[in-house]
């Protein structure tokens, strides 16, 4: 449950919207050092999907 809220935390961070109140909130009960590794895995796997979806898309074309 707690990978569930940082990963939470982490795609609202992305998104760049979020109420202050609901932020504090939600950092209030999470472990803070494990919170950049969600964040740069959530980070890797968004660059690999798009990077797949470009491969795909050349693949295609041809």
């Amino acid at each position: 449950m707690n990978l569930l809220k940082m990963t939470r935390i982490v795609l609202w961070s992305f998104f760049g919207i979020r109420r202050s109140a609901s932020h504090q909130a939600d950092i209030a009960d999470v472990k803070l050092p494990l919170l950049p590794v969600v964040a740069v895995a959530l980070a890797a796997g968004f660059g690999a999907t798009l990077f797949g979806l470009v491969k795909l898309a050349i693949n295609v074309a041809h």
